[in-house]
Order: structure tokens, then sequence, then C-alpha cells
């Protein structure tokens, strides 16, 4: 090969006479001969996902081909767009790898964040072409610097419109062909293959790029991740993204990296699980974080090493590249003068993958961005008033290695001027939809397969062993499509195989297959996780339960806990120390105190993880695998608590509000040393959740309709019922006992006056304080002789008027609205009535009336307040903090600060900087933001830290998010309070300074507000 270690050799040989004629010393070098004529070159061959790629491209696979094993290219995330050095805004530029080191990566990452502006170079808010071709812009700086580039994409879930974390709503279904989404995901890959088209080098080429899509996928943080696909669904979507860049929108520049995630103990099965195939796959890539919380990381080391090494074993078998996709620390172990940082870091990374043969066959390794200076990727230079980062001597010593490689290591005719052939893919055919592991719930099934390379002369499906030929047909999408009409009789939750065969010119038939399961996921009573009796075989029950790590699940039809079948586990710890199972479902648990299993233990005495997701939160409980006698655990709500790992969380409970949203229940276990037993098996059966949650009141059983909404006022203490323990839910509601409920809710501490307002309530009146509270509001008065009638009913009506007073709020409906039909717009509690309704704190009743001048019940009320209570706050009148009318106002900082016309610019320092003011604001409690209008900025992304109490304790919120434009009024920055701990919270009412931190550059700020 051509080395391309030679550039940094002939550094080192160059150095090395320097120094010697510095010294006085005279250098022998070796005799010189005549230079050897070059030989003609000669064409390479390689199999590539392109056959059609640019000859830049092609040689691009060449290159990093050969570099495995002689070096490994470093790379660095958004070098020239975040960090401490590259100026703000930045310019494509600078780098804070250029400026530790000298040299620039040899690897430039790239997101698709870029093309919504939420990461520069891209601008949040312009024309997705304008940052498409700023975008394009910035790979073009980076390849002229000698870099290579690559693309990571982190999408929004097409279906909910969140982020790329958000994982609710099927969306990799949804984006399939035939998905209701599916047009979205090509309308964001256009995008994508625009950016591709406008990347271009001075001679107006093409610049290869290292596209690296739905990255991490082996994990389930994202909506791709392995909880919320299957893996013919992934499988079919990477097949779907390469075929629409390549075939559809003609992108010739792409190479196509894999890169599952990690850690996968060497176990390459795990890693291939969801591998779409040679012919999409360019690069075999590997993603891993150092998570060690200590300095120690050589647990991390070792699995890297031996799954960095199982990777290339594979890339070798395909003729394919492997390369360490993404890593870096993460738990603060690069923090700026962090305790207890391995200050080795770097070097001991590189040097463990160096010293394997195999693994030390990774192209390259890009690490991520720096983003924040206080938890950086690589380490920085001293800039300005910001000093050289604790491991810069290690970072530059990583460099100065001769096995990592930057940019200026490399020879571009070389990575880019190889003659490389390609060789054409052979004509493949795949099964589209439905893809191996979905379930058809409704007929007719719309069967899709795809001939890539070559034309179709005949095509049908075939159903099992059934020999029937159902013909496909070439449709206006390019797929060879039928539909598949189904019986009710068939969806019975049962497994079957659609087997696809394609007769193409000049080729034997191709054949393709995808096991689906016909009908709608088994109904499970409430409470139920699973009985796993409706499962027709394996393969229905592996596609409603995702793995982590490397396990194998199967129906166990011996010893079960009740039924037919079991879910048996079988897990090995010889290349891993944890491993487990997830299933996601929605369920509401408010009715149910415990959660009981039926297990199977193995006598191994490793440790078993149970795992309930609620409200976002893991809680977990830890039975004991010792001993093989099967038995029924039963663990009340009560004694779970949030993972060890959730330290933000760990004062969570599993109360009726998290109970209410239970979203996944997950099984792991973990190697336990002491215990010395690497493999099991367990077998579960009977997960639900069990006994009976109470109301607290005698008469309201949890087959209560308002079950819930009475147990939540007992607990909150608005509801006391009866000395017999009764509450009595269908009772008609007094009006003393509506002072009480609502004194209560709104108001506990309300000290009552020493003389009656009611002439019928007197100072001993049980209810006197509740009642001289509810008159003190004049929400519901007593009648002209000073009379209350505390025993008196209340109407439907007047319980909407209150609520809706004590809300507060303007928020009237629109003129002419008629919700229910017995309120018309002239009834006196109409705006009331309607508010209540679109505000869901009434359904009415089924016949769709409200009955206002019904007297409510003692349920009904209880319900109006339940659902009032989850409301979102209202709006708060805001309190004004700065308004710079008449100057500063007291603020200084780390740069220079001045007021003109009732606004403060601030020039921020190299690195950013601090300021505001130290002087005591007005009292934030209730309050949960801090607005800020940015008239002008050169780029910001703030966070806000507050003086609080005696103690004068610093505490900081979430930063706020990245902006480069304007934001001003209802789009002002926006400061958290809620990120705030519960400790800083708690003392918003003693606020002794207030202190804003501004990233490098000018800016300038108007108002500043509290809400």
């Amino acid at each position: 090969m051509r080395n391309p270690t030679l550039a940094r050799r002939a550094r080192a040989l160059t150095a090395a006479v320097a120094a010697a004629a510095v010294g006085g010393l005279t250098a022998t070098l070796p005799a010189q001969t005549a230079p050897v004529a070059p030989a003609a070159p000669v064409a390479e061959t390689a199999t590539i996902v392109d056959p059609g790629a640019t000859p830049e491209t092609r040689s691009l696979f060449s290159f990093l081909r050969d570099v495995r094993g002689e070096g490994i290219l470093f790379g660095h995330q958004h070098t020239t767009s975040f960090g401490v050095t590259v100026g703000d805004p930045p310019d494509g530029t600078r780098s804070d790898v250029e400026a530790a080191v000298g040299d620039f990566p040899a690897v430039f990452g790239w997101d698709t964040l870029i093309l919504e502006g939420r990461e520069k170079p891209g601008v949040l808010g312009a024309p997705v072409e304008q940052n498409i071709a700023v975008f394009a812009d910035y790979m073009e700086k980076a390849h002229a610097f000698g870099g290579i580039n690559t693309i990571s994409a982190h999408m929004n879930n097409f279906v909910t419109g969140g982020d790329f974390y958000d994982t609710e709503g099927s969306t990799v279904t949804a984006i399939l062909p035939g998905g209701p989404k599916h047009a979205e995901l090509n309308a964001y890959l256009d995008d994508i293959a625009a950016v591709a088209d406008q990347t271009r080098d001075a001679d107006g080429d093409l610049i290869p790029i290292i596209f690296r899509p739905w990255h991490e996928n082996a994990g389930s943080w994202f909506w791709w991740g392995a909880a919320h696909a299957t893996p013919g669904e992934f499988v079919e979507l990477w097949r779907y993204t390469v075929e629409y860049l390549r075939d559809t929108k003609g992108v010739s520049n792409f190479l196509y990296a894999y890169s599952p995630g990690g850690s996968f103990g060497g176990v390459d099965g795990v890693y291939m699980r969801t591998y779409p195939g040679d012919a999409y796959v360019d690069i075999l890539g590997y993603d891993n974080y150092d998570g060690s919380t200590t300095a120690d990381s050589s647990a991390w080391l070792n699995g890297v090493v031996q799954d960095l090494a199982m990777i290339a074993d594979l890339a070798d078998a395909r003729g394919k590249i492997s390369a360490f996709t993404e890593f870096g620390p993460t738990g603060g172990k690069l923090r700026a003068n962090g305790e207890g940082v391995n200050l080795d870091w770097f070097t001991d990374l590189l040097d463990a993958i160096e010293a394997d043969p195999k693994a030390s066959r990774s192209a390259y390794m890009p690490t991520w961005a720096n983003f924040d200076p206080l938890r950086p990727a690589i380490p920085y230079p001293a800039t300005g008033d910001l000093p050289a980062h604790e491991m810069l001597p290690d970072f530059q010593a990583f460099e100065a290695d001769p096995f990592s490689f930057f940019a200026d290591d490399l020879d571009l005719a070389d990575v880019y001027g190889r003659t490389v052939e390609t060789t054409e893919h052979a004509p493949f055919a795949h099964v589209v939809t439905p893809a191996a592991g979905q379930r058809i719930t409704a007929s007719p099934a719309v069967v899709r397969a795809k001939l890539v390379g070559g034309e179709a002369t005949g095509a049908w499906f075939t159903v099992d062993d059934d020999d029937t030929r159902h013909p496909l047909a070439l449709d206006s999408d390019g797929y060879l499509s039928a539909t598949w009409t189904l019986t009710p009789e068939q969806l019975d939750n049962s497994t079957h195989t659609v087997h696809v065969t394609v007769e193409v010119a000049g080729s034997e038939p191709l054949t393709a297959s995808s096991k689906v399961i016909l009908g709608a996921r088994p109904v499970l009573a409430p409470g139920v996780v699973d009985d796993f009796e409706g499962y027709g075989d394996d393969e229905a029950l592996r596609a409603e339960f995702s793995t982590a790590g490397v396990n194998t699940i199967s129906l166990e039809t011996g010893t079960v806990g009740g039924g037919d079948q079991a879910l048996r586990l079988d897990y090995d710890f010889t290349s891993q120390t944890y491993t487990g199972i997830i299933k996601k479902f929605s369920g509401d648990w408010t009715r149910f105190s415990d959660l009981s299993i039926w297990v199977r233990p193995d006598g191994s005495d490793n440790r078993m993880v149970l795992q309930l997701v609620a409200d976002g939160v893991s809680f977990e409980a830890y039975p004991s695998l010792a001993g093989t006698d099967a038995q029924v655990v039963t663990i009340p709500f009560e004694d779970w608590r949030p993972a060890p790992w959730d330290t933000s969380n760990a004062d969570r409970r599993l109360t009726h509000d998290e109970l209410a949203k239970i979203t996944q229940f997950n099984v792991y276990v973990n190697e336990e040393p002491a215990a010395g037993v690497k493999a099991g098996s367990i077998v579960f059966d009977e997960i639900r959740a069990t006994g009976v949650a109470s109301s607290g009141f005698t008469d309201v059983t949890a087959e209560h309709p308002y079950f819930a909404e009475i147990a939540w006022a007992k607990r909150a203490g608005i509801a006391t019922g009866w000395p017999d323990g009764t509450f009595r839910p269908s009772a008609r509601l007094s009006r003393e006992a509506l002072a009480a409920f609502l004194h209560r809710y709104t108001d506990p501490e309300f000290e009552a006056p020493s003389t009656a307002t009611f002439r019928d309530v007197p100072t001993s009146h049980a209810f006197f304080t509740e009642i001289e509270w509810l008159a003190s509001t004049g929400l519901l008065p007593g009648d002209p002789y000073r009379k209350f009638g505390p025993s008196g009913t209340v109407s439907r009506a007047t319980v909407a008027s209150i609520l809706y007073a004590l809300r507060g709020t303007d928020e009237l409906p629109e003129p002419g609205t008629q919700t229910f039909k017995d309120v018309t717009p002239s009834h006196p509690d109409w705006a009331a009535i309607e508010w209540a309704a679109a505000a869901g704190v009434t359904t009415g009743y089924p016949n769709g009336t409200f009955r206002p001048s019904t007297p409510i019940t003692r349920e009904a009320v209880v319900a109006f307040l339940h659902r009032y209570d989850r409301l979102p706050e209202p709006p708060v009148e805001s309190v004004p903090l700065f308004d710079f009318a008449d100057g500063t106002q007291g603020w200084t900082g780390a740069g220079p600060v001045a007021a003109d016309a009732g606004r403060l610019a601030v020039t921020s320092p190299a690195g950013g900087g601090w300021f505001g003011v130290d002087a005591p604001l007005p009292d934030l409690t209730g309050r949960t933001e801090i607005r800020m209008d940015v008239v002008e900025t050169a780029g910001v992304n703030p966070k806000l830290a507050l003086k609080l109490g005696g103690a004068w304790q610093w505490c900081e919120t979430a930063e706020a998010g990245w902006t480069s434009e304007p934001r001003t009024g209802e789009d002002a920055l926006v400061f958290d309070l809620t990120t705030l701990t519960a400790e800083c919270a708690a003392m918003l009412d003693d606020v002794r300074g207030f202190n804003v931190y501004l990233n490098e550059g000018g800016h300038v700020l108007d108002t500043v507000e509290a809400r």
C-alpha cells in the first residue's frame, strides 16, 4: 500500500536532523540513490455500496481499507464550529484541535442537526436552503484543510414532532414505505442529498463523505432504537435510506457506515442483529463512551478492544472497513480540573487499541464536539481568561504518537487520487413490507418487494408451505407489490413467513422472505405485563421484547406459573457483565398495590434487576436468584426505588401519579463476580400488578369509576369522609363540604377571624374556618340575611364557575360556542362551563348535556378538582428584574459592559464569561422561568447562575439553548428555573445575585423578567 505514515516519519526525520545540527553534531545520513521512475499505477478493485460512486469516493474507500493497521485517523465532531478557540460566530477555519496540537483532525464530523439550525454552522430559524449552503461550505473548508468528512444523523420524531429522544409513536413503522409519515422521511433525505450535491472542491468535483445514519440503534434512547423497532424494520429502514439516496436522488459521493453502538462483549451475533447486508454497508462502525466513575478505565478499555477486534474480523471477512465511529469520556472524566481524572486517558486508549493486532485495524476514531468548556470532548490550550485544560499534555502526546494520524499526516493525492474500479452488485431482492417481525393487524395488507440491479420478468409471493402464487406487479413507486387478503381467522397472533420470488432476466430467480405475526398483540387484562399465553412461537415472543446485550429468549412449556407457556431467558457472561430484556407497553396501575412475578431462579446468585419505567423514571427491585425452586415474588410498590444511577430522581417514589404512567417493564441480570456463575437460565411467568390499592374509604373500591380521583383526594387531605370510614360518593355535595374541599385544596393555612360572618355558622361550627375562608374569597356568598346555608346543595354550574374564578384566567371561549345542548351562550354560567369543557375539567353526560342546575355529587366535585389540579399552570404576571432604562443597573462581568437607550451591550471574552449583578433581587418563589430579551448576538447558549440564601450558594440552571438570531418578547431566551435542584428552588425567596454566562462575542440585552 501507499503508506500514510511516510509524512509523519519524514517530519520526525527532519526534526531529528535539525536537533542534531543545533547540538553541534554531524548527522550521518544514508547514501542517496538515484530515484526510481514510478511504475504505472495498477487499478484496484473494490466492492462498495455504490458501484457508480465518484472516483474520489472509491479512492477514499481504498485508502481507509489500506490504512487499517498502519495507524488510526483521529476525528473530532464540529471541530470548526464549536469550541473555546473557534470564535463566536465561527468561520470554519479555527479548531480546538488545531489550537491544541498545531494540526487539524484527519476526520471532521458533522450532524444533520445543522439543517435545522440546531447546531452550528446552521442558524436556527433560517431557511433550510441557507443551512444546506453553510453546511456544504464548512465541509469544503474541512476538505481544504486535508480532512475527511463524515455526517451523522439525529432526526426528529416524524410522528410526534419531538426530538430524536422522543420514542413515542412507532415512528419506524410510520416512515417505512406505505406508512403515514413516509413522505416526511423522503423530504428529510432530500435535504441530505442536497448537502451531498453542494459539497464540492475547488475544481467543482464532489467531495466524498462518510454518511452514518440511524446510529446506536442497539440502545433504546433514540426512536429508531432496539425497543422501538424490530430488527427487520431497522434493516428495511436502512436499505430504503441507501436506495433512496443512491438510486432515487443520485447521491454518488457517500460511503455508508453502520454503527449500532456498544458494548457487545465481543459477540458478533449481537452486533450483526440489525446488519442491513454487505450490499448496503461500506464501514462497520462502533460507538462507545467511557462511563467509568473513577479514573480507572481498564474494564472499559478491555471491552472496547474486544469489540473492535470482533468488528475488524467481520470487516475483513466482508472486504469492508472497520472503525471506532464515536468515542469519548462521560461522567465528567474530561471535565476541566476534575477530581479523579486519568490524565493519560487519550494515550491509554490509543496504546490499548494499538497493542491488539485486530483492534488496531480500526481505520478512524472521531470523538464528539466541544460544546461545553466544562465538559469538553478534547482538551484545549489556554485562551483568554480560560487556563489550559489539565489533560492537554496527554492529548499532545496522543497526537505525537506515530500511530495516530491527523490532517497533515495524510497525503491527499493518496487519499483521493487512487484508481479504483468497482464491481457491480448482483441483482438483489428483499421484502420491504411487511418487514420481518412486524405485525399485520388488518386485511388487506400490502406486500412490497424491491429488486435492485436487474429487470423482473415475473414475481410472486407465497406464504409458509403453501405453493399458491400471488402475483406481484410493478407499482408507481418502483416496488413489486400486491395486496394480501387475510381472513379474520388468520389474524390469530400466529407467525407466518412471506416468501417472495423474482425472476430476473439473465439470472437465476431471486428469493427473499419475511417472518411476520398475524393479528393484534394479545389483549391482556389491566395490570398484566405478560402471561405469555398469546404467543404462537418464539418469533412472536421476540417481536414483543427487545434485548439488551447477549441473551436468548424463548417460550418455556415445561414448568410454568400458569397456563401452558412462560418466558425462558438464557444468558452468558463470558463476554459481558449484564444483559436483559425490555417490553414497552402503557398502563395505569393506580388501582394496584404490588407487582407479582412467578420466577424459577437458576441458583446462580447473580443479581436480578426488575425495572418499571413510570413517568420516565426507572424504578427497581431486586429479587434473589438463589436456589432453583419456583416461587411467586410479590413486591409492594412502596418498596421500589429509582435506579441507583439516577441520582436526580433519588427521592421519587411509585406514587399514584407515577403509577398512572407505566410505560416499560425490564428484566436485567448483572454478573455477580463473587458468585462465579457465568451462565444461567431463568424462567418468568405471570408478570402483573396485583393487590388492591386502597382509596382510603370503605365504600370506594378499586372498581369504582372515580376510584383514582377519590383516592387522590384522600391522600391529598382534601376529602376526609365520615367517621364511619365512608366517602358516600353519590351523595349530593353540601355547601359546607364544598367549602372544606376548596379550603384544603387551595389555602389550608388560612386563619379564621374571631367573629362569624354568617348567623348560621357560629365559631363553634365544625366547618367554621373552611366557610370563613370561602366567604373571604367571595366565591360562594351567603344570602341577604347573613345566612350561608351550610347543609344546602351546590349546582354543577356553580362549581364550574368557582373553578373558573379560581383559575384567574382570561381564557374566554369563542363567541357562540356551545359544547352542551343545555347550556346556550345566554346562560349566566356559559363562559365558565365552556372553559371547563375545553380544559377537560368536565366531560358532561353521554347524551351531550351538562345539567347545570343539577346538584353536584361528591364524586363529581372530586373528579372536577382532580382534573383541575392537572391543568398546566396559568400565565402569571411577570416580575421585572432589569430594563436598563437608567444605565447598566449594576451589571458588570468578564468583559466591557455599557448601557444605551435602555439596552445593555456586553462583549464577552474568548471562551465566554459571566455577567450580572451581585445584589438582592425580588422573591422568585413559584416562578418557573427567567426570560431575557437578546436584541443582538454573535451566537449564544447562555446559562443562569443565582446566588441564593444566607450561605450565598450559587445555583445554575440548564443552558438555555443555542441561538444566533435576536430573540425578544414572547420568543425571548428562557432560563428554566425548574432545572434547579430542590435545595436551590427552596431558596428562591432569597436571591442575592444574578449572573448569566455568555459565549464569546458581542451581545445586546434588553428586558429581563421572571414568570
